[in-house]
């Protein structure tokens, strides 16, 4: 059993090359292919390889939440164990062998973080748009991600990346502790940082960003819209428009009119996406107006660029699903082990 603990996984995603990280996508890519074949009414229930059962929440009398997610492709089976308290976010992913044999534990936070990112850029990487100014917000890990991928993949397009935040202090200490570094790796991209927090003049500051904007990677847990659909058309023009940190019915990163403007959506899963994602149920959409994409690269191809609409933006929505925990931690204990990283115990 190979343990591998958030440094090592920390490690192995700072380390991956521009081909390393098109294989983690592509390994995505197919996982997603095979759970929305498998998701199909058609499809027989005996010849099923993916189980991906409810998951499990229950709170503690300390207060603390504890959700255990299990999953298993056949190949591998696994379960995300996190637990929610005051202090933070904790969590581990244990991947076992078909025969129930422990064959690796790893850190949860940063996996999760990348793995969601990596979602978002298997369908950037396939859409024909512009990626010169790339507007994030949030200041977590999820946002922190979406901006070392983008910039892994296009080192040679992007030219601008703008983080914004409500809070002024959580900006300051990505600046101090994320920004910096990239600003050393990637010397000819201006970054930048807004903060709605103290600035009197924010919400004509972020229309300039968003008028600015090709791609858009929404990172925050909002109840309100980040912005509105009339910002985007002080500068009318397609762009790529992410949204992974709503994940609750009340919560909304965008408004309706946004979330239209590019016909059907581009989600994860349409189950799951119709059940959780406010902007979804708000705006009233049903299975026929979201686009799966498992499906999309099914038919497509999971190497194929994919035809967008011209002048209409591409809507992504992604809530997260087990399986990509699995599939992701799989890769990373592969990875890590032929890097070196990681502690080995017998026995298991």
């Amino acid at each position: 059993m190979h343990v591998l603990s958030e440094p090592d996984v920390s490690r192995v995603f700072r380390g991956l090359t521009k081909e390393q990280c098109h294989t983690f996508i592509k390994a995505l890519g197919n996982a997603l292919i095979s759970i929305s074949q498998e998701s199909k009414p058609s499809f027989p229930e005996s010849d099923k390889q993916i189980h991906q059962p409810l998951r499990t929440v229950f709170t503690t009398s300390k207060n603390n939440s504890c959700i255990f997610m299990p999953i298993s492709d056949t190949v591998s089976t696994g379960i995300k164990v996190v637990t929610v308290a005051a202090g933070g976010i904790q969590g581990v992913i244990n991947v076992f062998n078909p025969e129930g044999r422990l064959q690796g534990l790893l850190a949860a936070a940063e996996i999760t973080a990348f793995r969601t990112a990596l979602a978002t850029m298997t369908l950037l990487v396939r859409v024909p748009i512009r990626k010169d100014n790339i507007l994030i917000l949030g200041s977590g890990r999820q946002a922190e991600w979406h901006a070392r991928l983008a910039l892994l993949l296009y080192p040679d397009q992007v030219r601008r990346v703008t983080f914004v935040n409500r809070g002024a202090k959580r900006l300051a200490e990505m600046d101090r502790d994320v920004i910096a570094e990239l600003r050393g790796i990637y010397p000819d991209v201006t970054f930048s940082t807004l903060a709605k927090e103290g600035v009197n003049d924010y919400q004509d500051r972020l229309g300039e960003e968003l008028g600015l904007s090709d791609v858009i990677f929404s990172c925050t847990p909002s109840i309100e819209p980040n912005f509105a659909f009339a910002d985007l058309q002080t500068v009318p023009k397609q762009r790529f428009i992410s949204l992974i940190g709503s994940y609750k019915p009340p919560m909304h990163e965008i408004d309706t009119e946004t979330l239209l403007s590019g016909g059907k959506v581009y989600v994860d899963s349409k189950s799951a996406c119709l059940e959780e994602a406010g902007e979804l149920i708000t705006a009233g959409l049903g299975e026929g107006d979201l686009i799966e994409m498992g499906d999309l690269l099914g038919s497509s191809g999971v190497d194929e660029m994919v035809e967008v609409a011209d002048g209409g933006n591409v809507i992504y929505k992604c809530v997260g699903m087990g399986l990509m925990d699995l599939v992701i931690g799989k890769k990373v204990l592969d990875v890590g082990g032929e890097m070196g990283l990681g502690t080995h115990v017998a026995g298991f």
